[in-house]
């Protein structure tokens, strides 16, 4: 970066906001996370300070080994990014999410939607992709077929459709189910509305999910 005149500097007030030491990062999100899962199961709740240690090593890696660049000028990760990780873990419920794979799951997700989703090629989401299931196997091995398994597809709109029905934040499984959704909703939407002839096949599917998530997310972007 160039350097900017000291005189030109010295008509503002410069603040410095020091970046916060691990331990206080530490404290903040596995407190947040902590007090979301008071009324989850013990085995949910327990995995509070686990996930916040798997979720800011996956944020050093990731500064680490993806620098922003001529090309990747946008590969600057931060504190909004961590916080956008737990703006999706919270939006989870005690009655979708009962067990330890549901909770890693929901983690994957998110920090495949903050961080992976940002990249613009193979090489570098792959690695990403990499470092998350070395994390799922260092620290949950026992459920790593079912944590890692694909397609990861979360959203809240099964009961899109149903006016007052509270919208659950949910695991969709599989292609096959968001499609069945999508398409009842599309269906819906056909009959009060200028008609629209959408194929939806896997990838349309994931955009969907990826925009509905940003959509229904407090200050969602897809920056």
């Amino acid at each position: 970066r160039n350097e900017v005149d000291p005189r030109f500097i010295s008509l503002f007030s410069v603040f410095n906001v020091p970046f916060p030491s691990v331990a206080s990062l530490h404290l903040i999100y596995t407190s947040i996370l902590r007090g979301h899962t008071l009324s989850f199961n013990e085995s949910v709740a327990a995995i509070s300070e686990k996930l916040t240690d798997c979720t800011l090593a996956l944020y050093d890696l990731i500064v680490r080994d993806l620098p922003p660049t001529p090309s990747k000028f946008h590969y600057i990760f931060n504190l909004r990014d961590l916080s956008r990780v737990y703006n999706g873990l919270v939006q989870t419920t005690s009655e979708r999410f009962q067990t330890v794979t549901q909770m890693v799951r929901v983690w994957r997700n998110e920090c495949l939607r903050v961080f992976h989703d940002r990249l613009i090629n193979e090489v570098d989401k792959n690695l990403v992709q990499d470092h998350i299931k070395g994390l799922v196997e260092e620290h949950f091995k026992d459920d790593v077929e079912q944590i890692m398994r694909d397609p990861i597809l979360f959203g809240d709109f099964r009961m899109a459709l149903s006016d007052g029905e509270p919208r659950v934040y949910e695991d969709i499984q599989d292609y096959d189910a968001a499609k069945a959704l999508f398409q009842e909703i599309l269906e819906e939407y056909n009959e009060v509305s200028t008609k629209m002839n959408l194929v939806l096949f896997d990838d349309a599917l994931e955009h969907l999910t990826r925009v509905h998530r940003i959509i229904r997310m407090d200050r969602g972007h897809a920056l």
